[in-house]
């Protein structure tokens, strides 16, 4: 479908909004100088508040060693098992997977069996324009930048 004249003409918004959905509007993907893309907030979250609900795909913990030598290695989440074990892992597909980590995290992910999905809960207040940071758990591959 082509798009209208007047959106076609329209000059790209700086502050590039997720997606189109309602709740989409809340965050924003942004690229910082030393950590690249990240994830910003759009609307104020208090602590407890859901980010975001992104649904998975399973990966089987058969095909881990696999995906951990392709970059998805720096995208996808333990899900089950052990944590520095075997387990499957889960490919979130929604902005969860471009959160930064910092030792000071304001957000974590909640494993959500029950829904197969990553929930993204705020840990502490975050207003609009912060980044949503959060604590990767696991032995890092690169220098932590907070």
């Amino acid at each position: 479908m082509a798009a209208s004249p007047a959106r076609a003409e329209r000059a790209p918004d700086p502050l590039r909004p997720a997606g189109d959905a309602p709740g989409d509007s809340r965050l924003e993907i942004r690229t910082d100088p030393k950590k690249g893309r990240g994830i910003f907030a759009r609307a104020r979250f208090v602590p407890g508040a859901l980010i975001e609900t992104a649904p998975i795909i399973l990966i089987p913990a058969g095909e881990c060693p696999a995906i951990d030598r392709t970059i998805l290695h720096d995208y996808y989440f333990h899900w089950d098992g052990e944590p520095d074990g075997e387990g499957s892992g889960a490919l979130a597909l929604g902005l969860l997977s471009l959160c930064n980590h910092s030792r000071r995290p304001n957000a974590r992910v909640r494993r959500n069996f029950a829904w197969t999905t990553l929930d993204l809960i705020a840990l502490a207040p975050i207003a609009p324009g912060e980044e949503i940071t959060i604590d990767y758990n696991c032995p890092l591959w690169f220098d932590p930048q907070d």
